[in-house]
């Protein structure tokens, strides 16, 4: 079982800690962060990712809700509080990515994906600000298909590019509570069926000749923390791609 939080230290949530990217995340921030580690249905993920972090030293919670379902959304960070004490930074990572078009959605499935990529992240957002530390920080994970669209994965898209918009907005809205920055990255980590064939083409497709890491992207989240002047701010990781 995981520490209590100590009080001195900074608190971080990461929505999808459990797994992929979010563990990454998770795992590189634990030398500075106590961890609330976010999952849906990945709890012997979660756990085993907390142990793991406690045998070297650091401090992590787990922490299950359905980002689909509002009410659970809006409860995940006063149980944060409540039970380490505090919270400073959240890594809104978590997402849905199945596959659509403009041709053949369905509306059930689109709203569903607005409601974990886009409605759960601006609760998070409200939450903190009602009970975060002073200058606490939300970093939302885009993609960086929001700067060159395509109709592949149509309703995440969307709801990704209304995340993109939503960063000027809380972070004007939260001045002097909580900075507000986005992390646009390119293709990170197989999806789907993707082969491994197709993943590494994929990802050497760049201006650069490779796209970013998971660590690329969590030192980009440590980056944003430590510098107190971004607000309003979008890192595109991608090797350049989005002008290609």
């Amino acid at each position: 079982m995981s520490k209590v939080s100590d009080e001195s230290r900074p608190v971080c949530l990461v929505t999808g800690g459990a797994r992929r990217l979010g563990a990454a995340i998770s795992t590189h921030l634990a030398a500075r962060f106590d961890l609330a580690i976010h999952y849906r249905t990945s709890g012997k993920d979660a756990e085993q990712l907390a142990r793991g972090l406690h045998r070297e030293g650091g401090r992590a919670e787990t922490f299950q809700a359905d980002l689909a379902d509002p009410p659970q959304t809006a409860s995940l960070i006063p149980e944060i509080v409540q039970r380490l004490g505090r919270i400073d930074l959240v890594v809104s990572s978590a997402s849905l990515f199945d596959y659509d078009s403009p041709a053949d959605f369905s509306a059930d499935a689109m709203l569903k994906s607005l409601a974990v990529n886009l409605v759960a992240p601006m609760a998070l957002g409200r939450e903190l600000a009602r009970a975060g530390t002073p200058q606490a920080t939300l970093v939302h994970l885009l993609d960086s298909k929001v700067f060159s669209p395509n109709p592949d994965f149509f309703s995440y898209s969307l709801a990704k590019m209304a995340l993109k918009s939503a960063i000027d907005m809380q972070a004007m809205q939260f001045r002097g509570r909580v900075r507000v920055c986005g992390i646009a990255p390119g293709v990170t980590l197989i999806s789907g069926d993707q082969t491994p064939e197709n993943f590494e083409k994929s990802w050497r497709h760049t201006l650069t000749g490779s796209g970013p890491t998971p660590q690329d992207i969590a030192g980009a989240v440590e980056f944003i923390w430590n510098t107190r002047s971004l607000n309003g701010s979008i890192l595109t990781l991608d090797g350049g791609q989005h002008l290609m």
